[in-house]
């Protein structure tokens, strides 16, 4: 019984998951704070929204979100994925990243394309508007 309700609770967890991108490079240490958990990536590994990525000294993270956009962060990054919303069929999307420090390369995908008011790339002196580019950001 312990075993059946073992295996339907994954399964129902893998169906209604919240995976938004996967994490396809890596180099160094990086981690996703998710809740009160730290996880070390892995490249392979799926992210979620609220999911905050960390990167140490010598490291970087490059992920592909499940819309295209393809983000990349270098040593001493803490990056935050607020939101993330990608239907196109219903026309909802929604964006929101709140970048903390480090640097970071941005190349949106579909939603920038779509609905680029849609994307909102915060960072603490403000917001980046995204209209469907590719940018370099630094955060000190």
């Amino acid at each position: 019984m312990l075993r059946i309700f073992l295996i339907l609770s994954f399964f129902l967890s893998f169906l209604f998951s919240q995976d938004i991108a996967i994490v396809k490079t890596i180099s160094g240490d990086a981690f996703a704070k998710r809740g009160n958990a730290m996880i070390k990536l892995e490249v392979g590994n799926q992210l979620q929204i609220r999911d905050t990525l960390i990167t140490k000294v010598n490291s970087s993270v490059g992920v592909i979100f499940h819309d295209g956009t393809v983000l990349s962060l270098g040593e001493n990054s803490i990056l935050s994925i607020d939101e993330f919303l990608f239907k196109p069929i219903e026309k909802e999307f929604k964006f929101d990243i709140d970048f903390k420090k480090g640097l970071a390369s941005f190349e949106s995908g579909k939603i920038g394309k779509l609905s680029p008011e849609s994307v909102n790339f915060k960072i603490p002196e403000g917001t980046v508007g995204i209209r469907g580019t590719k940018f370099y950001v630094e955060v000190k």
